[in-house]
């Protein structure tokens, strides 16, 4: 189609086509600049659709389409496209040309992005066109060819407010760099950090409101597809879980609360923590030493709580251990006697540390007594053992720190307390007990390996031995054979080598019978011997005499 040609249809086969393949489909197809198609569409009053219609049915939801009403207008005419035409070449490695003042098409929006542009730019600049839409039929998500995504400033800021930034980008298919890049563009705010967890723990926050501007409204975005999706669904919480499972862990980690100071603590708590206070009572450790697991050894190492929690931070300890003792019951959890959770049927354990100043130690009276003791031994050269004395004193200071996973942990910071931080902890139990259940199934399947390679092994020795036995056993029914086999030849020369008379013969009698008893294939019982026994050793065989 030239330039100066127009096409004409229908205004009811407009409107079909348009519900059919879309309005960017339909100025695609007719070489017609979208902006112009919207805006007669407006004109001749054809509906088309509104914003997340396309989505919403890709994902199979149900949609409706608005009737087209009457009107007096049987045929448009196109718009014809003034842009001048292009090579082949130029068509294949670009997007459409024009780009509206109130449009701004990012590009590198991170690395991802450079890599997919190389791709596909070769040579020449790549633009996108967007039409300005009414604030009633704005897009939310809309995909130019599969490759691009269009980003609207109002809608953005309420996805941003709405789901984690993590969450916005899975949906379009790209980084949360990204994101961040693309509403800092468009002068759109985001949840500061923090904001999540503080809003999981119940905190009434503020959203920002979005700012009022005459720039842009719209961003097109290339998306990065299969990279970004693999790279956030390591970073997907609780992704092990069934989205059904997950879904009610993510809510009870936002509905988790710490009760009230005069609440009634889990009854788990209240038994254990006399133990903890006798374990207490009962420590040795000097007031001011540093406190800490380190300073005891496997055969006296504290109770869970015990040497590490002043008595004045433990009720708070209490309290938050409690608030996610009950949310791990709701979810068809358990508490142990020790105080260790079983989730999803892991045994999953909590440590709780509360950290120490440093302070300067300052002398007791008794240690300068002991000191002047020392220095004046020291003066009369006379022996005295040295005092020790610390430099500096340990005490508790307030600020929790609790491990769950190896390596990581929660800890009071001067703007952020553990209180807020209980949806992450929960969210962190269950993350330890897919940890818990892997480490477990592989010493599982490591035993396994090992029971069989011993069964294996146990049963190749019986065979061994066995095989041993039976080879004994038919070396020495060998040997006894080839006794037989000699008395044999013994008797055959002696019958040709000598006269035969009657005691003779009796003799030559005996000895035939002999080496029958001899032979194994024959076996003879003999009457005073007995059956011999062919396949033991030469030394159980040996014919002894009896004295007795």
């Amino acid at each position: 189609m030239t330039e100066e040609q127009t096409t004409k249809l229908s205004r009811e086969q407009l409107y079909d086509e348009i519900w059919e393949i879309s309005v960017s489909g339909v100025a695609k197809k007719y070489n017609v600049p979208y902006a112009k198609l919207v805006k007669l569409c407006k004109e001749t009053n054809i509906p088309y659709p509104p914003s997340g219609y396309w989505t919403q049915l890709n994902f199979g939801k149900p949609v409706t389409n608005t009737p087209l009403p009457e009107s007096s207008i049987v045929e448009v005419t196109l718009p014809a496209n003034s842009a001048p035409k292009r090579s082949k070449h130029t068509t294949k490695s670009t997007a459409v040309i024009e780009v509206r003042k109130d449009v701004k098409v990012v590009e590198n929006l991170d690395s991802e992005v450079e890599a997919e542009e190389e791709n596909v730019v070769t040579g020449n600049q790549l633009f996108v066109e967007v039409m300005d839409t009414p604030k009633d039929n704005q897009l939310t998500y809309r995909t130019v060819n599969g490759k691009y995504n269009t980003y609207n400033r109002e809608k953005l800021y309420a996805e941003v407010w709405a789901k984690p930034v993590v969450d916005v980008a899975v949906k379009y298919g790209v980084s949360d760099v990204a994101i961040h890049k693309i509403c800092k563009s468009l002068n759109v705010p985001v949840p500061p950090r923090g904001y999540w967890a503080k809003l999981r723990a119940g905190e009434k926050l503020k959203k920002t409101p979005l700012p009022k501007t005459k720039g842009i409204t719209e961003i097109v975005g290339l998306k990065t597809f299969e990279g970004v999706k693999a790279s956030n669904a390591v970073s997907q919480p609780l992704s092990f879980l069934s989205e059904d499972e997950r879904e009610k862990v993510l809510l009870a980690a936002q509905q988790i609360k710490i009760p009230a100071e005069n609440a009634q603590l889990h009854k788990k708590i209240i038994t254990y923590r006399s133990m903890v206070k006798e374990w207490n009572k009962k420590n040795m450790r000097p007031e001011g030493t540093q406190k800490g697991l380190s300073n005891y050894n496997y055969s006296n190492r504290p109770p869970f709580l015990a040497g590490v929690i002043s008595n004045e931070t433990l009720p708070r300890v209490y309290r938050i251990i409690d608030a996610l003792f009950r949310q791990v019951e709701s979810l068809d959890g358990s508490i142990n006697d020790d105080l260790s959770l079983q989730v999803r049927n892991e045994r999953v354990h909590l440590e709780v540390f509360e950290a120490q100043d440093e302070v300067k130690h300052n002398v007791t009276r008794q240690e300068a007594k002991e000191l002047l003791i020392y220095e004046d031994a020291q003066r009369h050269h006379t022996w005295a053992s040295k005092p020790n004395i610390r430099k500096y004193d340990y005490v508790f200071s307030g600020r929790l720190r609790i491990s769950i996973r190896k390596s990581r942990y929660f800890r009071d910071t001067d703007t952020v307390t553990i209180e807020s931080r209980l949806g992450d902890m929960l969210i962190e139990l269950y993350e330890e007990s897919e940890v818990v259940r892997l480490d477990r199934e592989a010493r599982e399947k490591a035993q396994q390996r090992e029971e069989e390679e011993k069964r294996l092994r146990e049963e190749r020795r019986i065979r061994y031995n066995d095989e041993v036995e039976r080879t004994i056993a038919l070396t020495n029914l060998a040997q006894d054979y080839d006794v037989a086999c000699k008395i044999r030849v013994y008797i055959t020369g002696l019958e040709s080598n000598i006269s035969m008379d009657e005691k003779t013969a009796s003799w030559i009698d005996w000895a035939k019978k002999k080496a029958d008893w001899f032979d194994p294939t024959i076996a003879r019982t003999d009457e005073l011997l007995g059956k011999r026994e062919h396949e033991k050793n030469e030394e159980q065989k040996n014919l002894k005499k009896s004295y007795w």
